[in-house]
Parts: C-alpha cells; structure tokens; sequence
C-alpha cells in the first residue's frame, strides 16, 4: 500500500483542466522495463465529470495487458486513487513488476499553445512531422506520417474543411514501431495526430501520440499509447 501511496501522491502533481486533451500524469516502468504503465486523470468537458485511466503495456509485443477507467462526478485525484487501490489492480501491478516500478521523466513532452485542442496542433493526411528527441546521449529523429485511410465515419461533416479520416505510422531512427493498416473503431473519425510524449527506459519505449476527432463539445485529442523495444 505504500508504493501504491507514493505512485498516486506522485501523480498528483499535475492538475487537471477542464478541456478535452486529458493529461498524462504519469508513466511508470517495470524494474525490468518489459512492462510500462501509463496513469491520465482530467475533467470531461461539457459533463464536468472526473475522468481517470490506467493501462500497461508490453514493451516486447507493444500489446494492451491490463486497462481500467472510471468517470464520475469526483475530483480527478480521488478517481486516480480509486483505480489504482481498488483489486485486482494492486495485484495485477505488483505482478507486473510496477509497484514501484520507475516513474520515467519524459524524455520530450509537448507544450501546446492553447489549453483546448485545435485541428492546427496535429497533422493532416500526407503531412509529416519530424521531431528530434535526445532518447540517449544524442537526438533520435521520431517521423510521424499521417495518411488516409477508409472509414465508416458517421461525422463527416465535423471534421473540418480539408479533413479526412487518416492513419499513421510512427519511426524512431529508421525502425517502425507502428503503422495503422486500417483504422480501429476508436479512431474511425480521427482526422489528424500530433507527437505528444515520448518516454524511455533503456531500449524501452512508450511514444503517446494525440488522435483528433469531433468530440461533444468541439475536438476530441484522444492520446493513443505505442510501446515498443527499439533495436
């Protein structure tokens, strides 16, 4: 109980908004860095509910192991809590290697120019982004491509002028780490994406990119999670 103590005290240091961009508070490894733990918390807009997640990762296989959420009318920090203390999760985590862990110190973090999200702050299909990122001791170019892909949207029309649904793919140095094919039923409006975060642990990756779609009350900025082990 005390890691799980010190793990939500930690997160608290970022407050929550009332926007539709829901922060990253913290992302956390496993002491052998295969697993990576990703905690958000913020406030709805238009609801004004609070709203937390937690999901880990494998940095082998980049896949989704375990993922909780909660939304209600409570603050950010008390949701957080809940999450991590109520089973199985203190038994999932600490089976994962990540009670305590190591919290990363994100290795590039991107500040946005307005607290809600803009369809200018990503990219659109066939725009690319490249951003250097000291992973190490020298920067490592990170290529964001954005491209469309078909799509069963239902909202269209709110997707801006110029704007169609899209995919991505992401590199780090000349390795790709993920490449969409077909777009995921979360994403199935998403128009554009930025590089938000990007953290490291060794050869061990976890990249938090920002899908944007209409949401209820304008833009939603839905971040989506890569993990990955870099060669």
């Amino acid at each position: 109980m005390r890691h799980l103590l010190t793990l939500t005290l930690a997160a608290t240091v970022t407050l929550a908004a009332a926007n539709e961009r829901i922060p990253v508070d913290q992302v956390r490894f496993s002491s052998t860095s295969a697993r990576v733990m990703v905690l958000s918390s913020g406030v709805q807009d238009g609801s004004g509910f609070g709203t937390a997640s937690l999901k880990v990762f494998s940095t082998a296989t980049g896949a989704q192991l375990y993922s909780r959420q909660k939304t209600a009318d409570a603050l950010p920090n008390t949701l957080r809590w809940n999450l991590l203390t109520t089973p199985p999760t203190p038994a999932t985590l600490s089976a994962y290697g990540l009670t305590p862990g190591a919290v990363s110190a994100a290795k590039y973090n991107r500040v946005y120019p307005q607290p809600f999200p803009q369809w200018s702050d990503g990219l659109g299909a066939g725009q690319t982004g490249i951003t250097n990122v000291a992973l190490w001791s020298m920067p490592v170019p990170i290529k964001l491509s954005v491209y469309a892909l078909p799509s069963a949207c239902p909202y269209g029309d709110l997707l801006g002028p110029g704007n169609a649904p899209t995919g991505f793919s992401l590199t780090v140095n000349t390795q790709t780490i993920h490449q969409d094919l077909s777009l995921p039923a979360d994403r199935k409006c998403a128009a554009r994406y930025s590089l938000e975060r990007v953290d490291v642990r060794g050869n061990r990756v976890l990249v938090t990119v920002r899908a944007y779609g209409p949401g209820f009350e304008g833009l939603d900025a839905t971040p989506v999670f890569i993990a990955a082990t870099l060669r």
